[in-house]
């Protein structure tokens, strides 16, 4: 019987070698991709980020030349004798003439007192009026509105005007026109011989429409062959998210174009917007520009008084880039792929010749797989390891066969004894594990009703010796407010005590119900939450106050609860009072009231009681909730446990989350529907429910 292919040794020999070699033509093609990606990338963004350097050194020195050059007018001896003179008709004119040759859009002459006066017409300047006063020289970007640069120059307002275009991948927007202008502004006071504040020089060089600003940087940075085959290098000015001045083109790059038409009056797309006028944080990263992408710089400008007034941005086309990358990529697959195919080639010849015997092994190997017991190799005409290995392989056969009858006897015997002894074991073994749960078991009911015992006898004293001061009690405090009237200055103390004595004549009920097991009935009543919680804390706040506590309330928007009033302020007061004695001296109890759902769907409350005492560790935590476990020297190690128990017998609970030396939180779940429990197991926690110890 011949083997596939795939599953001779050939083949699989084949497969060992090859997927050395698939490995590592896929790790190159991998890593070179990861490689020059990231190497391509951080080249990329490096290049971008100096060109953006770059753009806004030209800025900055083109703010530095126009200041120096009013610095240089200031001081010049053409103005002075105008200046001398007030004749200011001569002075309007020898600055049009200068406005012309230094290439000012606007250039003026003010006074102090002009400019005070003015103020209202150029909010511009209004920011920056105590710094100019004070004799400051300022240089920067400025943005004026339609009706200063009407005041500024008659022929600014249509200079300025940008038409505002639609553009994908841009924010939504109802603005067609953009009527302010930004300006490269520089303003130099000129004083007299004895240092007083004299005059101002007022120039500025218009950016929107200035193709010279952004041309002459993209002929700095993007000169010849600094960029890929039809790759585009661009810098723009965005006054807020609109260009104006840019040489991006309208067109997508691949798109066939008689003439280059610049985008001015597109807008920024909205991640940008997010990143650089939202955030006001560098943009470095690919970005979509018009209607192509584009390795792209942006990052915020800031006029005279630092109020974000746009963006400058700087960036080139990516598509030649990628190109040139996946055309590298497909030269090297092509190449590694050939040099694989070239070493399978070679792997196969050689593995042929060097396999033949081992074809001749398997034949041999599998007549005697299929029953025939007299196979054998023979002689082989190859002299290496496979000959020996053959002669070894019929001497194997030969011995097989005499012993193969013995072997498959013993195997028989062992079968049977090893079957015989398994069973008896594992009989064994399921009659421990029986009696092991049952120990436990009886172990446990012992247990709990040794201890339910004792709870039995101590209840019905308890319960008789507490009744008749509770009736004494009752019936003074009849008289007491009968002598006193109802309307007395104590009532609402009278109520308080009343209304505590009727809550131990029915904790002493349960306690003679639980005497009397299979006779408790529970009391259920829908609660107003944050009621009872707001009641409870009236019954403990003397203790509370005495100790100097403050209780933080956060009552939540809660739903009603099913359970029986006094049983839950019980708890809330033995919680409440825990709080206060895990603390040594004043402090805060935070109480919160909050919506709850239990883990099969159903609403309800939960309240929330936490103190900034002295906490629990893991071990105390694990058995704060036994019966008779207490950490107080004067505690009886049953509060926490009945108040759980109360819990749980309405489908409710309690849990605790608690951090050393930063305080505990308990917290109280109730149904909105209460859920009785009372299987067999629950005995103890009705008894305990019974106790009302606080």
């Amino acid at each position: 019987m011949s083997l596939p292919w795939r599953y001779s040794v050939r083949g699989k020999l084949l497969t060992l070698i090859l997927i050395p070699i698939l490995l590592t033509f896929a790790s190159l093609i991998g890593l070179t991709a990861y490689w020059t990606t990231t190497y391509s990338d951080r080249q990329l963004y490096m290049k971008v980020a100096s060109d953006l350097a770059v753009a806004r050194s030209t800025l900055q020195l083109m703010q530095e030349r126009q200041l120096e050059r009013l610095e240089q007018l200031s001081h010049t001896l053409v103005l002075h004798p105008y200046l001398l003179q007030q004749d200011y008709a001569a002075l309007e004119e020898l600055l049009d003439n200068i406005r012309a040759q230094q290439q000012f859009d606007f250039l003026r002459l003010i006074t102090p007192q002009m400019l005070l006066q003015e103020l209202h017409q150029q909010p511009s300047l209004e920011p920056l009026a105590g710094q100019l006063l004070g004799g400051d020289a300022l240089k920067g970007l400025s943005l004026i509105g339609e009706e200063e640069l009407a005041f500024l120059a008659p022929h600014l307002p249509e200079q300025v005007s940008v038409t505002v275009l639609d553009t994908p991948r841009a924010l939504p927007s109802d603005k067609t026109l953009e009527t302010r202008g930004m300006f490269v502004r520089a303003i130099h006071p000129i004083r007299d011989q004895a240092g007083r504040l004299q005059y101002f020089l007022d120039g500025g060089v218009l950016l929107n429409h200035n193709l010279q600003f952004v041309d002459t940087i993209r002929d700095l940075v993007y000169g010849k062959d600094a960029l890929p085959d039809r790759g585009i290098g661009t810098v723009t000015l965005f006054l807020d998210d609109v260009r104006i001045t840019t040489n991006v083109p309208a067109q997508h790059l691949d798109q066939p174009q008689q003439e280059f038409n610049r985008a001015i009056g597109t807008r920024i797309s909205a991640e940008v917007y997010q990143r650089v006028l939202v955030e006001e944080r560098l943009w470095l990263d690919r970005a979509f520009v018009v209607n192509d992408w584009f390795i792209s710089a942006y990052e915020p400008i800031y006029s005279l008084n630092n109020a974000l007034i746009g963006v400058l941005y700087a960036g080139f086309s990516e598509s030649p880039f990628i190109n040139m990358y996946r055309r590298n990529l497909a030269e090297l697959g092509i190449t590694l792929g050939l040099i694989m195919l070239l070493s399978g080639y070679f792997v196969w010849r050689s593995a042929y010749r060097l396999l033949s015997p081992v074809k001749q092994i398997h034949h041999s190997v599998m007549a005697v797989r299929g029953g025939d017991t007299q196979a054998r190799i023979g002689p082989l005409k190859a002299e290496n390891e496979f000959a020996d290995l053959a002669q070894q392989f019929d001497s194997m056969l030969d011995e097989l066969d005499a012993r193969q009858e013995t072997i498959r006897q013993a195997a028989e015997r062992l079968e049977q004894q090893v079957e015989q002894r398994t069973l008896s074991l594992k009989q064994k073994t399921e009659e421990l594990e029986q009696h092991i749960e049952l120990l436990k078991a009886t172990r446990a009911e012992l247990f709990t009703k040794e201890k339910l015992a004792v709870l039995g006898e101590l209840t019905a004293g308890i319960a008789h010796e507490i009744n008749n001061p509770a009736a004494v009690i009752l019936g003074h405090m009849d008289l007491l407010q009968a002598e006193l009237g109802e309307n007395c200055s104590v009532q609402s103390e009278i109520d308080t005590v009343i209304e505590q004595v009727y809550r131990i004549r029915a904790i002493i009920n349960n306690l003679l119900q639980y005497s009397r097991p299979g006779q408790v009935l529970d009391q259920l009543q829908c609660l107003d939450v944050n009621a009872v919680v707001q009641d409870t804390l009236a019954l403990v706040h003397y203790a509370l106050d005495k100790k100097g506590i403050q209780v933080q309330r956060d009552y939540g928007d809660v739903i009603s609860a099913e359970g029986n009033r006094q049983q839950v302020q019980q708890v809330l007061v033995n919680l409440l009072l825990n709080a206060a004695n895990a603390m040594p001296g004043k402090g805060h109890i935070w109480l919160t009231t909050r919506p709850w759902q239990a883990p099969d769907g159903a609403e309800g409350v939960e309240i929330s009681v936490r103190d900034e005492g002295s906490g629990m560790s893991e071990a105390v935590q694990a058995r704060i909730f036994e019966p008779f476990f207490t950490t107080r020297e004067n505690g009886n190690g049953l509060g926490l446990s009945i108040s759980r128990s109360l819990a749980r017998r309405y489908g409710g609970d309690i849990q605790v989350r608690s951090i050393p030396g930063q305080g505990s939180e308990f917290s109280v779940y109730l149904r909105h529907q209460a859920r009785l429990n009372q299987e067999d197991e629950a005995t103890m926690r009705q008894l305990l429910s019974g106790l009302g110890v606080v």
